[in-house]
């Protein structure tokens, strides 16, 4: 390219891919032929900025490079303590996000049929309205409840907007299509169970791993690979870690960057990680290499169980003392000093030494009714339970080496202080909770729990994050909401972990959608990116799309969701462009908008923009939404960008100018941060020297005198499951939700396991979260199509070599399993699933670094097929591993989770299949274009 030829276009995508290349620190080589302009931009003063990334949920601190009004170059901030100045691909990537060339730029409508990709320029007033008046109009004609929302992890930090939005709107349904396949099964009942938290590295943080003042002598990664997914954050504070001698195990079924370094790798068999956490707990019992005063004194394992419980609920005192009654409820345990069945108490330094529980055995329990029963310890219930999962066995079952497995096991239990990190690979088939419960029991029974370096601590939260602000959780959501409309969710009643969420049962709302029944939604808004590469059996929510009325897409870009199922487009802004507070251990990170593009605006005031048009529409908690007395402490909505940024801020107790000049900053000092948890409590003892702290969450809801024990056996499970966690009762769930681990093979495997021979997992990779980024062009030119993991004996069986491209199929693929009426069995999703007959496509890695049996491929789809003139559907159709994965058959009781690992495939050499971009020069029409700050649509 010469001088002379450069046109405006060539020398945007030149100028942006300079810019490019200093923010990925590549070696691209600089643009030496262009002509110096009158401007010289050069020598314009560059501002810096101090952000917080949202590329993935991990939110490192940035510093980004402004120079005149454009943002030139982005690198991490050292002043966040879990980065310290790193950042990954994915971070590195927002200006290419950011100037995009395909962005949304406008609020846009459908021309013509869905399924096309024609649209049209409207204003923000008339979409808006559109939507507002569709919204009112349903609510005249079937009332409220045909209200469906939803969002998404990836990229989305306003994760609880569309709750809130039903909240004031009154009833409905809301989704993500991670919640109950990732993190909310983790989320929500480790703490029931440890007493603590979640220990997920990638979402909750795992502080423990950054402190300077512990070591950690064992670390397990169980279905995590922080190398992968938070390279810069976790994965440096591992490197660290190992560094300084830490041994860590890694649980995954692929040879991961952690597992390469790891003392012992298992590569499991995807979707049998319980089998191997029973087999983990039977030798713990068998070899009595479990913490047994923790056991005896700050666990329920001595606890007896109810023998005439249908779900072997622990023994209620009241069934067994005439003093106890609903007031004074609590639990028993056999005491092996006085020989009683006595009733548990919370221990103090002037009662612990009257507390002599039995951890194991059957003991006579005399009821107050007279009636003797046989009553066994909740860890005699846990050592028949894992009884047959012997080293042998679980090997076996999980494809690993038997004594590989026992070494694990020793590392982690022959040590001063260790853990289990749980990842999202456990969430994302029917076992998840029983995964979460097994975890957090494992680190219950070695007593790490509020230990130094374990990673279930409590640590406090440097800033409240606006993620979660005051009101969004507990009672407040559900003001403008009554008991009926909250339980009459689509699939709640059924699994009430969805409410830790406040969301719905996925395939509960496709059945209502096909169905109309128990009542038809109308009107869909989403927030998010790619409904059709995340939701599993994608192509089955095809034949859903006719029956709404209205579908509402809000994201950055366009995606296969929109030209397949929108009717309008709005364009949210992308996280260079929006306001929102981080806590990273004791920094707060402020994400500041940099700039302002086009007619973008932040998700969270768009909610606020259609509360407004309902409210002057006449409805009435919408009206309520704008006035703090009504609201209480649900936050308000906002009548300007600026209204909201004062929220923002008001976490922080501060004002928006004292906060964009005073962050990022230590809420607290680095030393006061690390003493903190050890000043209050270790192990559940003393917090002042004088009283003993305990674990407060793990009790049942009716038993109201606590123990404060954590709960390896489960029994708040039971109690949720019957009961609801509401103010108010919610039905019982029809099946029993259960209180310790129990392994179930999958449907996959029993049904179509001989005809499709592999087991299929997927796991991250450094340069994607979930969805996104599948059209950066620097980052696809790194990664440009999915990878097909298969073993040697595979491949050469199949005559598949490395770099092949090949075809991939399940029983989803090939109509052999699809989505029936839940009710009556009818099939209902035949016509969608038929589009992808012909399977997907990948490149194979032929390696030794995959599980014995199994295969492992990436999510993905691919955005050029949404170019002019290309099939907008092949961009769902023809990578995307979510038409494989299964949102059919059993659900877990819990949270209704369906499989997205762990499914049975075959896979067979094929060729590239036409029109997918893979060649780096074939990605230049998505150079980024730089363009001037317009201060957005809310300006």
């Amino acid at each position: 390219m010469s001088a002379t030829n450069l046109t405006r276009r060539s020398f945007m995508k030149a100028s942006a891919l300079a810019a490019g290349a200093a923010a990925l620190g590549s070696g691209v080589a600089t643009v030496s032929n262009l002509v110096e302009s009158d401007k010289a931009y050069a020598e314009d003063e560059v501002k810096l900025v101090h952000t917080s990334c949202r590329a993935c949920i991990s939110n490192c601190g940035i510093i980004a490079h402004v120079r005149n009004g454009r943002v030139v170059k982005l690198e991490g901030d050292p002043a966040d303590p879990m980065s310290e100045g790193r950042v990954c691909p994915k971070g590195l990537s927002g200006i290419q996000a950011l100037y995009h060339p395909n962005r949304n730029k406008y609020p846009m409508k459908r021309v013509g049929e869905r399924g096309g990709n024609e649209w049209e320029r409207i204003t923000w007033e008339e979409a808006i309205d559109t939507i507002a008046d569709a919204l009112m109009d349903m609510k005249a004609k079937t009332g409220l409840e045909g209200l469906l929302c939803s969002t998404g992890g990836g990229g989305n930090p306003q994760f609880f907007s569309p709750p809130r939005f039903r909240n004031f709107w009154g009833a409905g349904n809301v989704f993500e299509p991670g919640c109950a396949q990732c993190y909310l099964p983790r989320n929500y009942t480790m703490p029931l169970i440890n007493g603590t938290g979640d220990t997920s590295i990638a979402d909750s943080g795992c502080a423990e791993l950054y402190n300077p003042k512990v070591s950690i002598d064992t670390y397990v990664m169980w279905g995590t690979g922080p190398a992968q997914h938070a390279p810069s954050s976790a994965g440096r504070a591992v490197v660290e870690l190992r560094a300084a001698g830490t041994k860590t195990v890694v649980i995954d079924p692929r040879f991961t960057p952690d597992a390469a370094r790891a003392d012992v790798w298992l590569p499991i068999r995807p979707g049998t990680d319980v089998a191997m956490m029973l087999g983990w707990v039977r030798y713990l019992i068998e070899h009595k290499l479990y913490d047994e005063e923790f056991c005896a004194k700050w666990t329920n394992l001595p606890f007896l169980v109810d023998p005439n419980d249908p779900a072997g609920a622990l023994l209620r005192a009241s069934k067994v003392f005439d003093d106890v009654t609903a007031e004074n409820e609590g639990y028993v345990y056999f005491d092996e000093k006085t020989g009683q069945v006595t009733k548990a108490f919370a221990l103090a330094p002037d009662n612990e030494d009257s507390y002599h529980p039995a951890l194991f055995g059957s003991y006579d329990v005399t009821l107050a009714d007279g009636t003797v029963i046989k009553a066994k310890t909740a860890f005699e219930a846990y050592k028949e339970q894992a009884d047959e999962f012997t080293l042998g066995h679980v090997a076996e079952v999980c494809m690993v080496d038997a004594a590989d497995l026992e070494e694990a096991i020793k590392l982690y239990a022959e040590c001063e202080s260790g853990g289990i990190s749980l990842g999202v690979a456990t969430d994302q088939y029917p076992q998840s909770t029983q995964a979460a419960i097994g975890a957090a029991a494992l680190d219950c029974m070695m007593g790490y729990i509020d230990k130094p370096g374990s990673p279930a601590n409590n640590f406090p939260h440097s800033a409240e994050s606006t993620v979660f602000p005051t009101g969004f959780m507990g009672d407040a959501p559900y003001q403008f909401q009554t008991p009926e409309n909250v339980a009459n969710r689509l699939g709640y009643v059924e699994h009430k972990g969805l409410g830790g969420w406040m969301h719905s049962h996925i395939p509960t709302i496709l059945n209502a959608i096909l169905t109309g029944e128990p009542y038809q939604p109308h009107i869909w808004i989403e927030r998010s990116g790619n409904k059709m590469a995340m939701l599993g059996n994608s192509a089955s929510w095809v034949d859903a799309f006719p029956k709404l009325d209205l579908i509402v897409h809000m994201y950055m870009y366009p995606t296969s969701f929109s030209t397949e199922a929108a009717d309008l487009l709005l364009p949210t802004a992308e996280w260079l462009e929006t306001a929102f507070l981080q806590g990273r251990l004791y920094t707060v990170l402020l994400r500041q908008p940099v700039t302002n593009l086009f007619e973008c605006i932040d998700e969270t005031f768009i909610w606020s923009m259609l509360a407004k048009a309902l409210a002057e529409r006449g409805h009435e908690g919408m009206q309520k939404a704008f006035d703090p007395e009504a609201c209480g402490m649900t936050p308000t909505y906002w009548n300007t960008m600026e209204e909201y940024y004062e929220f923002v801020a008001s976490n922080a107790g501060m004002t928006w100018d004292e906060l964009v000049a005073k962050a990022p900053y230590n809420d607290v000092e680095p030393e006061e941060y690390w003493n903190a948890p050890y000043e209050q409590t270790y192990k559940g003892l003393a917090r002042d020297g004088k009283t003993y702290a305990g674990f407060g969450r793990c009790a049942a809801g009716d038993i109201k005198d606590n123990p404060l024990k954590c709960g390896p056996y489960g029994d708040t499970m039971i109690y949720i499951g019957r009961h609801g966690t509401e103010k108010f009762e919610m039905p019982p769930a029809s099946v029993e939700y259960e209180p310790m681990p129990y392994y179930r093979e999958s449907e996959d495997i029993q049904q179509y396991g001989d005809d499709y021979p592999l087991v299929l997992t997927e796991g991250r990779i450094p340069h994607f979260h979930h969805g996104t980024l599948r059209n950066n062009p620097y980052i696809r030119e790194i990664y440009p199509a999915p990878e097909v993991w298969i073993s040697p004996e595979y491949a050469a069986e199949h005559g598949i070599a490395d770099g092949d491209w090949v075809n991939v199929k399940s029983p989803r693929t090939d109509g052999l399993d699809v989505f029936c009426n839940l009710d009556t069995g009818e099939e209902l999703t035949s016509e969608g699933q038929a589009l992808v007959k012909d399977g997907i496509f990948g490149v194979a890695r032929v390696t030794e670094g995959i599980a014995k049996g199994s295969a492992y491929m990436e999510r993905f789809w691919n955005p050029e097929f949404l170019e002019a003139g290309a099939d907008p559907r092949k961009s769902w159709t023809t990578s995307n591993m979510n038409v494989l994965t299964k949102n059919t058959g059993y659900y877990n009781p819990e949270f209704g989770t369906y499989t997205l690992r762990g499914i049975n495939v075959k896979i067979e050499k094929a060729e590239r299949p036409e029109g997918i971009w893979y060649e780096p020069t074939d990605f230049a029409p998505w150079l980024p274009q730089p363009s001037e700050n317009t201060g957005g649509g809310a300006a």
